[in-house]
């Protein structure tokens, strides 16, 4: 037995004089380890011994509680004051006890002060209590007939022998229910009963062994109340959180639940969990308010600052990422949500790459077709001026002749002939080479390959050129020892290096000096045209061979921006390429490579 300590020695003779019963408990050893006469009177025992022989065990989950909730108290250095029930000659005795810890020094031993109460007054309190609770509160004899029955008990509860198996609609769930009762003092379930009128529902029953108070003989105190009508809340409340989730799985765009502060992810429908992995409960880098969902961290700022400023923002468009880090153009719609008290964001995520596709490639296509409105007003601006030109100088030189024809020599005649005939030549020139593109354009042209041996053909152009421009020094390095034939079309062939010929000797400074070179290199054909006149930029160079485009340094230098592109095009239908060298004011070299042979 463990011993009193030895500061309250003293103080025993004198406690047990008074007339206030007074006991010392032990939580352990769940004994009364001291009483004063006064509280063994009340516990009905003539000696401590006789009362330490009682079994005060708290052995139900209901006592045990209570305990730790005394030793709890205490170690709060708190003192507690409730209404104790005992049954000291088998019947009930209401007490006012007044508990305390005994000393801070051993902490097991609680002291408790008592004083016998009015039972009567208790009684009729608790009985009213009773009448007006709308739970039914039942206390059966372990045979299950009914000993106390509140009016609402009264009012919807079956009477019969074993009341308490009748209320039951399953034999089988009453004896369950006596044997849970029985091994663990206290049980809860909810159940199948029967009423009264005769018809079933569902109950939520607490079952709780106790003493009668009248006769101090077990009994098991039952309350129940029907949860029947929750039960189908519940349910209801359960189908439509389903066809819900059914609706927010069907839509075409993920949506999500996330908390302001950390991101974790309260709610997400399919798409957001198939296509960014926006798990329940997860709060890593895919989530409306993390960094790492966005392509620019600035975005996220904005799209959060606007939300807490508006409450909600449409359409905030922006670039993320997914799961596989793949960016994605992305339009966000969010709200501020109260989200069972933690303010969080409803986000929905439109994936717009498609629309973003389709605006460029538009966007594109109308860029393309200004380019080419401009480099059609170009060309029919440039083309009018060529015409013009030969022209007006056509006409200057009729004009002259027929004012004064008898002032003009056999040799000044030849000579305005011969230079209206250049006129008339570069003026076919260009209307055939404006033919041919639209041939081109609309596949009219067909390519007929035949042996072409391209030193002849070059040096007829050379000596065309030659004549036609006598201050320009033409050069021709060829390779004598090979035959430089390929197979190709005669007239398409001539008419590239016609116009390459014609644009070395125009662009050169006062057509002083153009290079031709002829060289054959395994199966193909390189045939290079230099000139040392204005050049072309380099940043210029890669629209050269484009429609109607011209090089700023070709400004006042006549031509129309043709020659170059049906050149191209006639080179690649030979299954050639062409290349150009150049810098500004430093002349350019074009080579045009064709096979000696045509693919079959």
């Amino acid at each position: 037995m463990t011993a009193i300590p030895p500061g309250w020695l003293p103080a025993l003779p004198a406690l047990n004089q008074l007339s206030t019963a007074i006991w010392f408990y032990h939580f352990s050893q769940q004994t009364i380890v001291w009483a004063n006469l006064a509280a063994l009177k009340l516990w009905d025992a003539p000696d401590l011994e006789a009362l330490q022989q009682r079994d005060l065990s708290m052995s139900s989950e209901g006592g045990r509680l209570r305990l730790q909730g005394y030793q709890a108290a205490f170690a709060r250095q708190e003192t507690v004051r409730e209404t104790w029930t005992i049954y000291p000659r088998g019947r009930p005795v209401q007490l006012h006890c007044h508990c305390a810890q005994l000393d801070v020094a051993v902490p097991e031993i609680m002291r408790v002060e008592a004083s016998e109460l009015n039972f009567e007054t208790q009684v009729s309190r608790s009985v009213e209590m009773l009448r007006h609770v709308r739970e039914m509160v039942t206390l059966y004899d372990l045979h299950g007939n009914v000993l106390l029955r509140n009016p609402a008990a009264q009012a919807y509860l079956p009477q019969a022998d074993d009341a308490f198996a009748a209320n039951l609609h399953c034999a089988a769930i009453a004896r369950e229910l006596r044997t849970a009762v029985s091994e663990s003092r206290s049980v809860r379930r909810i159940v199948e009963v029967n009423l009264a009128d005769g018809s079933t529902t569902r109950h939520q029953m607490q079952l709780v062994e106790v003493a009668d108070p009248a006769t101090g003989d077990p009994a098991l105190l039952v309350s129940q109340h029907d949860v029947g009508d929750r039960e189908k809340l519940l349910q209801l409340q359960r189908e439509r959180s389903e066809e819900l989730q059914s609706i927010l799985d069907a839509l075409p765009l993920p949506m999500v639940i996330s908390e302001l502060e950390g991101g974790r992810i309260r709610y997400a429908n399919r798409l957001a969990i198939e296509l960014y992995g926006m798990w329940l409960g997860s709060s890593g880098d895919l989530s409306p308010v993390s960094v790492g969902l966005y392509e620019k961290p600035e975005d996220r700022t904005q799209f959060l600052d606007l939300l807490q400023l508006q409450g909600m923002v449409s359409d905030f468009q922006t670039v993320l990422r997914d799961r596989q880090q793949q960016r994605f153009d992305a339009s966000l719609t969010g709200c501020l949500v109260d989200y069972r008290g933690i303010p969080s964001i409803l986000v929905s995520v439109l994936n717009i790459s498609h629309i973003r596709e389709r605006e460029r490639s538009l966007e594109a296509t109308l860029q393309h077709e200004r380019e080419l409105m401009e480099m059609q007003r170009r060309f029919v601006s440039m083309v009018s001026h060529e015409y013009r030109t030969p022209l007006a100088v056509i006409d200057g030189i009729a004009q002259r002749i027929l004012r004064s024809p008898g002032q003009f020599t056999c040799e000044m005649l030849h000579e305005r002939v011969q230079r209206v005939r250049d006129m008339v030549a570069h003026m076919v020139t260009l209307a055939d080479s404006v033919l041919t593109l639209n041939r081109l354009e609309s596949d009219q042209i067909r390519v007929e390959h035949v042996p072409v041996r391209l030193l002849p053909l070059v040096s007829e152009l050379v000596e065309l050129n030659q004549a036609i421009y006598p201050d320009c020094h033409i050069e021709l390095d060829a390779q004598a020892e090979v035959a430089l034939q390929v197979e190709g079309d005669m007239e398409l062939l001539r008419l590239i290096f016609s116009n390459l010929i014609n644009n070395a000797i125009k662009y050169s400074p006062r057509w002083q000096r153009v290079a031709l070179s002829l060289r054959q290199d395994n199966d193909t054909v390189r045939v290079s045209v230099r000139d040392w006149g204005v050049g072309v930029p380099e940043s210029e160079q890669g629209r050269l061979f484009t429609r109607f485009f011209r090089a700023s340094t070709a400004q006042g230098i006549p031509g129309c921006g043709i020659g170059l592109a049906l050149v191209k095009e006639l080179v690649q239908m030979h299954h050639g390429s062409i290349e150009v060298e150049s810098s500004e004011g430093n002349g350019a070299m074009f080579t045009v490579t064709l096979p000696l042979r045509q693919p079959d």
